[in-house]
């Protein structure tokens, strides 16, 4: 089994209890639009993730990893469901996502080999069989991702990234080639509450996993396996908008508030953090 709620070994063990969020957007609106999200606890995991009309529900294994997810949307028939599948080392091999895309329900899966310091990401889609849409290879070093290389049809390398870490922190992602844009990430020196949730749902193998997922799954940041808090957000593509972030903390050093804005000023983001 996996033990909930421990960040190290030599860490108190700490449980969420719910996260309640507040998304102000001031684009179109003077007093801005705002959405409300809550995140529920159980056990320590995420049990459900609760917007004004869809509500994601969260099951795990036997092992307790996250198994499936399952997003429904009040007063229609939209569904959108997420299987996660481990080998007897709890890495992940399979990743299926089906989900409605106009009158289809399309299914997106994402299998994953594992070869030493490699890993294989293949991604194809229900409506086209026979094409690969994504072929990613990661390399891994001292069990963390490093490397993330893209290829076309042909295997020429299309894209790739190089990831940097710093005091177990995710602090820049370096396009090397194909899209060449920079993001630079930075920490505080406190307990990170993003952390403390994906290693719930993944377990032992978080690090390797949830960058990997990350570019599936919205609720999962790559940056979220960061030892301490993010602080700051900053990218060299005017495409892409820097982020800052401040936190209030409890005796624990874990964040139980952080307000963030967008350098914009378009969106701010309110999250409160209750523990057990």
């Amino acid at each position: 089994m996996v033990s909930t709620g421990l960040l190290h070994s030599q860490d108190a063990p700490v449980r969420l209890k719910q996260i309640n969020i507040v998304k102000t957007n001031y684009q179109n609106s003077k007093d801005g639009e705002i959405v409300n999200k809550t995140v529920v606890f159980k056990d320590g995991k995420i049990e459900t993730i609760t917007t004004s009309d869809v509500i994601q529900k969260f099951f795990y294994n036997q092992n307790g990893l996250l198994d499936m997810t399952v997003k429904d949307k009040i007063g229609s028939d939209w569904k959108e469901v997420t299987n996660y599948t481990y080998n007897a080392d709890n890495n992940i091999i399979k990743f299926v996502n089906k989900y409605h895309e106009g009158s289809d329900y399309i299914t997106k899966t994402v299998t994953f080999n594992y070869d030493g310091a490699r890993i294989k990401a293949i991604t194809k889609k229900s409506t086209n069989h026979q094409n690969v849409l994504e072929d990613i290879e990661y390399i891994v070093e001292n069990g963390i991702i490093v490397r993330r290389t893209s290829r076309d049809r042909n295997k020429a390398i299309i894209g790739k990234i190089e990831y940097v870490y710093v005091n177990d922190n995710v602090s820049k992602h370096k396009g090397l080639v194909g899209d060449k844009i920079s993001k630079t990430y930075t920490f505080d020196d406190k307990k990170s509450v993003d952390q403390l949730i994906v290693q719930n749902l993944f377990g032992d193998n978080y690090k390797i996993i949830v960058p990997m997922i990350s570019y599936h799954e919205n609720e999962f940041s790559f940056e979220s396996i960061s030892y301490n808090n993010e602080v700051n957000f900053s990218p060299t593509s005017t495409a892409l908008v820097a982020v800052s972030r401040k936190y209030k903390y409890n005796k624990l050093n874990f964040p139980i508030s952080c307000s963030q804005i967008e350098e914009n000023g378009i969106v701010k983001t309110e999250k409160t953090f209750i523990y057990e």
